[in-house]
């Protein structure tokens, strides 16, 4: 949002209106930035969110709440200590700074009315909520940065100021508008109004520029009437860094306008869309930064085992030197450094083998098959390293798999899951309620059901419950989610199978690719191998068809 004095104090108006006379119920803060007040008034139960989030600063209603953590913060408690059983008195906005005041009538200890005042200051990275009784400050959710806190002191106790003011014109001061453009000189309005104008971010100043008739009419009355008299049609619009919610239709903003009935029902649209794509993001990258981390070291303990394997392939020719040696040790004198022998396994060819000529003939002879002796042993344990690094990386493959495909956060939480069953992600420090499990993806057609898994997870899960005579598929030679149809005792369609094959493909690594081999056979015929990664399946009496992927959204439920 344009998160100007503007759009603040056409918001703020909202929420009085809507508000006044509300009792809080309950306070919350989900995280260190944001505290929600569930009240309560004529109209039901709404949850107020007041927002200093650097990005996402706002102040309005929400009715995505968050989870809150085990341990409330002290700026939580300190609002739980004053405002549960509180009435809000106003919302207003200060002056046309960007600072939502709230004022709530509370109760003392000694059950007498006083007044306290929540000082909502939404700024960008300086957003702040200060709560107040006669002037002074009872606690702050940021203690100030050391720049501001040399002008302002936020600290409890201490006397409430308001930020230094800009050096701007007063939207309630026409005069001031009016002095203030006299000294325009032409050329860049937009620019000259967020310059000079209080409480106007530049979309805003672009939009009233586009408004206001510069020749023949009164430009500070008709700046006035823009600001405080718009006609308010919350929408959210704009492509881009324009994409944003704006409180009135902004001309000057293109794009799809998706408009609502009130200013904090688009807010917290676009700001939820915008936390959980953050949040989708950050989950992602922390997933696959630990993922790709993990198969970075596996791949650089895998060229080494190959590089070891590599210098092993000569064990053979270190047991022949070794031998060759011993069945001429009466020909080699102390102290050469080689000796030329006839290979009696080769047709007597020649042999050069060097010689340590500090060592005697038969010591020589030994410490080829010493070499020989621990190249094997090495062998014997590297091979099968090898192999179970192969296996870590066919796996954690799969685990990049599900990631790239996840749409939703939810989609994330069985894989969290999966890497700390594989100890790739800490344990929480706190063990959490039960929770739904994750859903399928889940198609009909026909009356047919077709059940794909998203993670490894979700595929274990998937193909367990499955009833022996359901049809299981899988790509062929590629990573893929599981599918499976529900016969219940039916014979399955071959339009239905391809379908089905066809959404398999899709979520599939060859899902860029034409005529995809999918595998499909009988539940009862795909087994999970003991101790076995998840999502890992061996499976018979299958056939094989090739479809091009398609993910069939017109059949998901």
């Amino acid at each position: 949002m344009p998160q100007d004095a503007f759009t603040l104090f056409h918001t703020a108006k909202e929420l009085d209106r809507l508000l006044r006379g509300a009792k809080i119920n309950k306070v919350s803060q989900p995280d260190k930035d944001d505290v929600y007040l569930l009240t309560y008034s004529a109209m039901g139960s709404r949850t107020l969110v007041l927002s200093a989030n650097a990005e996402n600063c706002r102040v309005g209603f929400t009715e995505n709440e968050k989870p809150n953590p085990k341990i409330a913060p002290n700026f939580c408690m300190l609002l739980r200590k004053h405002l549960p059983g509180s009435e809000i008195q106003s919302v207003e906005l200060v002056g046309f700074e960007r600072i939502v005041k709230i004022t709530f009538n509370c109760k003392n200890d000694f059950r007498e009315n006083v007044v306290k005042i929540l000082y909502c200051e939404i700024m960008g990275k300086y957003s702040n909520l200060i709560l107040t009784e006669n002037g002074i400050i009872l606690g702050c959710l940021k203690n100030a940065p050391l720049d501001v806190a040399t002008t302002r002191v936020t600290l409890s106790g201490a006397k409430y100021s308001l930020p230094k003011p800009q050096d701007k014109a007063d939207v309630f001061n026409r005069g001031e508008i009016a002095e203030k453009m006299k000294t325009f000189n032409g050329n860049d309005l937009p620019k000259f109004l967020f310059e000079n104008i209080k409480g106007m971010s530049f979309p805003t100043a672009a939009e009233c520029s586009a408004r206001v008739t510069l020749e023949g009419g009164d430009v500070a009355k008709q700046i006035e009437n823009f600001l405080l008299f718009p006609e308010i049609r919350p929408n959210i619009a704009g492509e881009g860094k324009l994409k944003d919610v704006y409180v009135a239709d902004y001309l000057t903003i293109g794009g799809n306008k998706t408009f609502f009935d009130e200013i904090s029902a688009a807010a917290d649209n676009f700001y939820s869309a915008k936390e959980r794509t953050k949040l989708f993001d950050s989950t992602k990258k922390k997933l696959l930064d630990k993922v790709n981390g993990v198969i970075k070291k596996l791949n650089k303990k895998l060229q080494g085992e190959s590089e070891k394997i590599a210098e092993a392939q000569n064990l053979e020719s270190l047991k022949l030197k070794g031998e060759l040696l011993t069945a001429n040790l009466w020909k080699i004198k102390e102290g050469e450094e080689f000796c030329v022998v006839e290979n009696y396994y080769d047709e007597y060819k020649p042999v050069k083998i060097s010689l340590d000529k500090t060592l005697s003939p038969n010591r020589n002879a030994q410490r080829y098959f010493k070499k020989y002796a621990k190249q094997k042993r090495a062998l014997e344990i590297i091979i099968p390293q090898k192999l179970q690094t192969e296996k870590e990386l066919e796996y954690l493959s799969t685990v990049n798999f599900e990631i790239s495909q996840a749409q939703t956060v939810a989609d994330f939480k069985d894989i969290e899951t999966e890497l700390v069953s594989a100890g790739l992600l800490p344990a929480p420090k706190f063990r959490k309620k039960a929770e739904n499990e994750s859903t399928y993806r889940v198609y009909e057609i026909d009356g047919f059901t077709i059940k794909c898994g998203k993670n490894n997870l979700q595929n274990d899960r998937l193909t367990g419950r499955a009833f022996k005579d359901d049809l299981w598929l899988h790509t062929k030679n590629y990573h893929s989610a599981h599918v499976i149809i529900e016969t219940k005792g039916e014979g399955i369609p071959d339009k239905i199978v391809e379908i089905a094959a066809e959404i398999c493909a899709y979520y599939s690594d060859a899902r860029g690719g034409n005529k995809v081999p999918v595998d499909y056979a009988l539940k009862k015929f795909v087994k999970k191998p003991p101790q076995s990664k998840p999502g890992s399946v061996i499976y018979t009496d299958y056939k094989t068809c090739f479809v091009d992927p398609s993910p069939h959204d017109e059949l998901a439920k």
